[in-house]
């Protein structure tokens, strides 16, 4: 095999030479860009181009992320408030129960009053229904034969008399309230004890007939039930008198309007008196 040649001396003498001054060139060139600050524009565009992309690069992922945590801010606050929503609402509900129970033991208790005023075996029943009207009113009431009502058995409210039942169902009975035309309840004035007949007027509430026009009758009179139709028992209030008219009407007796106490559009519950006391003219319970 062909042996290689070896380098010579004068050969590696030139190649380090020439490295050497490659060198020092570099160094002199570096330095003198040092001195003359040339190289600084370079860094500065360098470093404004880096700042240019990524200002490109970070504002629009840090506006999207800021857009999404507002999305999810008003996502969030959308489902509290909703929740909030749905807890007043239950609140309000409570409170109208609360409300509503409130009243109706205010009611109670008022009838318990009229109840434990009266003698004889009472029933508490709802008004279910109303019939108003100009010339008639009549109410139902959710009780029935089933429960021992029957006709002409005396029914009150709060204010006193509301009237009395003319038909009766197993569950359901009608009532003639004491505004209805067809209303006729004996009747005094408290005050003076005169006697008269308190006739349902409809939508003008009533008015007490066959008074005297000698006898002393005021506004603000109260007016009972006298006892003396067997059908209701003597004492229960009826209404106040409003107004009363002796010119004008017939050579005999006053025109007295009376407001009965009990108003029917007010009522919820009623007592039935099921034992008024009141005997018929056979001796036998009237009803």
């Amino acid at each position: 095999m062909p042996q290689k040649q070896k380098k010579s001396p004068r050969k590696k003498i030139i190649i380090v030479i020439c490295l050497f001054l490659f060198a020092a060139v570099i160094g002199l060139v570096t330095i003198r860009f040092k001195a003359s600050n040339l190289a600084v524009p370079a860094v500065v565009m360098i470093k404004d181009t880096g700042g240019r992309l990524q200002q490109l690069f970070f504002v629009p992922v840090s506006r999207m992320r800021t857009l999404w945590e507002s999305y999810l801010d008003v996502r969030q606050a959308r489902q509290e408030n909703e929740i909030l929503k749905a807890r007043l609402a239950q609140l309000q509900m409570e409170i109208t129960r609360y409300r509503e129970a409130l009243i109706e033991n205010r009611r109670l208790k008022q009838l318990l009053d009229v109840k434990n005023s009266l003698n004889g075996k009472t029933l508490l029943a709802h008004v279910v229904g109303c019939d108003l009207a100009p010339w008639r009113a009549v109410a139902t009431i959710d009780r029935g034969k089933k429960d021992g009502l029957k006709t002409d058995m005396p029914v009150l409210a709060r204010g006193g008399v509301i009237g009395r039942i003319t038909e009766t169902g197993m569950s359901y009975s009608r009532v003639m309230l004491i505004t209805d035309y067809q209303s006729r309840i004996a009747a005094l004035i408290q005050r003076n004890r005169a006697r008269g007949l308190l006739i349902g007027r409809g939508l003008d509430g009533c008015s007490l007939e066959y008074v005297e026009k000698g006898v002393d009758v005021e506004p603000g009179d109260i007016v009972i039930t006298s006892g003396m139709d067997a059908v209701f028992p003597k004492g229960l209030l009826l209404g106040k008198v409003v107004s009363v008219k002796t010119s004008g009407q017939s050579n005999l007796f006053q025109g007295i309007k009376v407001k009965p106490f009990s108003d029917v559009g007010k009522t919820e519950e009623v007592l039935v008196l099921l034992d008024s006391g009141i005997k018929s003219l056979d001796g036998t319970d009237g009803h």
